[in-house]
């Protein structure tokens, strides 16, 4: 991709909010699907053609270690709450066990998308003549 094309690449979409309620769960964002939405957006930033080709692994890169804390740390901690029985909902009105649903068809999705826009970036890096040497190609020296 040369600096021109970078240029003329399309921008990413809007995103549009849907109605809210003022009353009620409703009312509140869910801490732990929001962090998924923000980490779907640094995906976007892997994805999107008018980031520099190493920035967009660098943005992935991110992506996919955000997703490992976020299923140590936070995830772990909602499993933990419905392994001892708590079906009390947080303040959107979502219970530990109706979270961990969501979180988990949400994050099986992003890791999809990030294993599709690996494969993409690999051929980017292919054909920008950039290497992937792993452990079984480098020499002693290298090591």
């Amino acid at each position: 991709m040369t600096q021109a094309d970078f240029l003329k690449a399309p921008l990413a979409k809007p995103v549009t909010l849907p109605e809210t309620e003022t009353a009620g769960p409703k009312r509140f964002f869910n801490r732990e699907l929001s962090w998924l939405a923000f980490n779907w957006r640094v995906l976007d930033e892997a994805r999107n053609p008018r980031v520099p080709l190493l920035e967009r692994v660098r943005f992935l890169s991110i992506s996919a270690t955000n997703l490992d804390e976020f299923y140590t740390v936070r995830v772990a901690g909602l499993r933990e709450l419905r392994r001892a029985g708590n079906a009390t909902p947080a303040a959107d009105g979502l219970t530990p066990a109706e979270q961990l649903v969501l979180i988990n068809a949400d994050a099986r999705r992003l890791m999809n998308a990030q294993q599709s826009a690996w494969n993409r970036l690999k051929r980017e890096m292919e054909a920008a003549g950039i290497a992937l040497l792993t452990r079984s190609k480098l020499g002693r020296k290298d090591e």
